[in-house]
């Protein structure tokens, strides 16, 4: 032991064992460092950012008092670790001219992010007082990009001219030698921070206004029912009120904000059935049928020789069932629309709301009846039970002993959901209620959704979807169910199956990736065409989508331009395209990548590049990764129609965006976007090749997250822009 004394480390460290560690610590020689200049890269930033993080908030003071607080030797581990890095810091900092801080450390959280949000300054620190002009002026960003600076203590933040930074794109920001501390010591060598941004922001749908509930689902009681057993109710069709039957059979009506009770037929009332156009309500009484005429106020009857047991509607006529057949009212009286068995005991349970179908029992057995052939489907097994129709009448609901089926009107089962009380909304969703709570979920089964617990019978969807009426302790409730997430769309669900499969890619999973290949997909990525794994050097480091859309229906078919970027050691320095066409496969309804084609690598580097295309009717935006000379984008970004002849645009910039509008993009006509070389960015750097990009006109319809259709990009050659005859 040496005769190294330090009184206040010594009144610090009141445990004679955490007094040896310090002192063996001290009089230890430090090895000699290796000289490759990476590890003492590495090393440095390594170090800023540990203390960085562990002084984050908080004085030196009251860090040091804190780790030394509890005393015993449980601490000596730790105290040894903050010696040793302390002692590794203060050699590197001794290193330059013998001084303390005379080498100047440069470091970023970004440094070595691949996912780096677009929606902030680019922060660059050192670990001392800086020449803030002379720094400033030592900044040197690639790709080329306009910034301004502002300063917090030691840290930099340098903002892009436009306030986001460019999506998908690779940043280096090089603090050069001209650099220097405030008191005039220079950066010894460059040191460059390295990052990639995320792609940009896919848009999200605006949600659809809901009335804002005072309880969980805004639950209010209406009316009571009177000793009701089921709910026989209809809303009016502008979701105001309801009609309903009360226990004694009295036909009542209920605005759905509460109030007073309507009384329009004092008893002995049933299946009431509003026209779809909302001027009539029919209900049957006395063995007749009575229509309403609610601007008028009268009432007229309909006399059937057979007694009807239910009321509809079809195309602004009244359409009822007796036990013989389903009739309408013609021009000279009752009509037989088409009839029913005659064999067995047959029951009408309802009439589609189209008025094209009917639902009866036979026996045990349901069946669907197509009124216009006249023909019947039975519906599963014996011992169903009728739930529903979807709005459009296209579809129907009945359940079994286990669970509710979704069928077509010639029986076929669409898919299952669970048991319960069910109605289904314009908004196509289906509520299942029962005696314990109330669920949500789409016709195809997806997005099952638990709203609330207790009692919920006989739900009653209002036709603008708003809200649902039901019974609870024979009463009559209005509630308000929140919307559904949206729908998946064609595009949504391809885009799942290109990221699993570039996914897989990554990783060098070839068996991952050719499962979610068809048969001709895989003959794209077999004998030498394209390769389904990169390997070798530059590496396959990242991928991003540029552009997608919708091409076909029948099966879905979606066209995308994926875009790969192959890197060495840490630095992008090539990308090539990939052209991916998905199609629904019939059978298990999944998409499968069925066709794919590579365009030629293509450096980087070497100006700017594009990294978004948006396709509208009536604009395509392009962004590039570089702020652009504004006096080279017209002209120098242009749209070709099928003859390869120029058409007229306006054309605008901002924020590395070039917009050409004034457009009317006709749907399913091939177009070719084409970024000539007179394109520079803000340095003076022309775009190094041409670059062209195939799209074809949109529908008007919006398809998800929508992007260009792109038929076959290739950042080469294309024919040279005509002006437009």
């Amino acid at each position: 032991m040496n005769s190294y004394h330090d009184p206040e480390m010594e009144d610090v460290l009141q445990d004679d064992e955490l007094r040896r560690l310090a002192s063996v610590l001290s009089s230890t020689r430090l090895p000699e460092p290796p000289l490759d200049e990476a590890f003492r890269t590495g090393l440095r930033r390594q170090l800023m950012q540990e203390a960085w993080s562990m002084t984050e908030g908080r004085s030196w003071t009251g860090w040091w008092s804190r780790l030394f607080a509890p005393p015993g030797l449980a601490w000596a581990g730790a105290v040894a670790g903050v010696l040793l890095i302390a002692a590794v810091a203060v050699w590197n900092a001794t290193q330059g001219s013998g001084g303390f801080n005379t080498v100047v450390y440069v470091a970023s959280p970004m440094d070595g992010n691949r996912s780096v949000s677009l929606q902030q300054p680019i922060l660059v620190s050192f670990n001392q007082p800086m020449d803030h002009q002379a720094t400033e002026q030592a900044v040197q960003i690639t790709p080329a990009t306009t910034v301004s600076y502002s300063w917090d203590a030691n840290t930099l933040a340098v903002t892009p001219a436009g306030g986001n930074l460019a999506p998908n794109t690779q940043y280096q920001v090089t603090i050069g030698p001209g650099a220097r501390t405030a008191s005039g010591k220079q950066l010894a060598t460059p040191q460059t921070i390295t990052f990639v941004t995320q792609p940009p922001a896919s848009p999200t749908p605006s949600p659809s206004p809901r009335p804002t509930p005072s309880s969980a689902l805004g639950e209010r009681q209406l009316a009571s029912l009177g000793g009701a057993a089921a709910l026989t109710a209809q809303w009016s069709t502008d979701s105001s009120s309801i009609y309903f039957i009360d226990g004694k059979g009295a036909l009542d009506v209920v605005s759905a904000k509460g109030g007073a009770i309507t009384v329009i037929a004092p008893d002995g009332a049933s299946s009431p059935s509003v026209s779809p156009a909302g001027d009539r309500l029919a209900y049957i009484r006395g063995g007749k049928i009575e229509v309403l005429t609610f601007a008028a106020g009268k009432t007229d009857e309909i006399a059937p020789a057979t007694l009807p047991v239910l009321v509809g509607w079809a195309k602004g006529k009244v359409v009822w069932a007796a036990s013989d057949a389903i009739y309408t009212n013609g021009d000279a009286g009752p009509a037989v629309l088409a009839p029913l068995p005659t064999t067995g005991a047959v029951t009408v349970l309802s009439i589609a709301p189209d008025g094209g179908h009917a639902v009866y029992r036979q026996d045990q057995n349901l069946f669907v009846l197509d009124l216009a052939t006249g023909k019947s489907t039975q519906l599963g097994q014996a011992n169903g039970s009728f739930s529903g129709w979807s709005p459009d009448a296209t579809l129907l609901l009945y359940s079994t002993a286990e669970h509710i089926v979704v069928a077509d009107m010639l029986g076929v089962t669409q898919s299952s959901l669970p048991s319960g009380d069910a109605s289904w909304s314009s908004q196509d969703a289906i509520l299942l209620g029962s005696d314990t709570d109330v669920e949500q979920v789409r016709p195809d089964g997806s997005n099952l959704t638990r709203l609330s617990s207790g009692t919920y019978h006989s739900p009653l969807w209002a036709p603008d979807g708003s809200s649902f009426a039901f019974i609870r302790g024979n009463a009559l409730w209005v509630a308000v169910a929140p919307a559904l997430p949206p729908e998946p769309t064609a595009i949504d669900e391809a885009t799942t199956v290109v990221k699993a499969f570039m996914d897989a890619r990554l990783k060098g999973s070839s068996d991952q990736a050719s499962a979610l290949l068809d048969g001709t997909g895989k003959k794209d990525y077999t004998g030498g065409r394209i390769n389904l794994l990169i390997t070798g050097d530059p590496h396959f480091s990242r991928y991003y989508i540029l552009t997608q859309e919708v091409t076909a229906t029948q099966p879905d078919t979606v066209r995308f331009v994926v875009r790969l970027v192959l890197t060495h050691r840490r630095i992008d320095v090539t990308d090539y395209e990939e052209t991916l066409v998905l199609v629904r496969d019939l059978t298990s309804k999944h998409f499968l990548v069925d066709h794919a084609t590579a365009a030629p690598q293509h450096d980087l580097g070497k100006g700017a590049e594009v990294v978004s295309v948006d396709v509208a009717v009536d604009s395509i935006k392009v962004t590039f990764d570089s702020d652009l000379d504004p006096g080279t984008v017209k002209g120098g970004v242009v749209l070709l129609d099928s003859k390869g002849r120029q058409l007229d645009t306006n054309v605008s910039y901002a924020n590395r965006t070039v917009t050409l509008s004034g457009l009317d993009l006709k749907e399913g006509t091939q177009y070719r976007l084409v970024v000539l070389t007179t394109v520079r960015d803000v340095l003076g750097h022309n775009v190094a090749g041409e670059y062209d990009l195939d799209v074809v006109g949109p529908s008007p319809k919006k398809h998800g997250n929508h992007r260009a259709v792109v038929v076959s990009p290739t950042p080469a050659t294309s024919p040279t822009p005509t002006q437009n005859s």
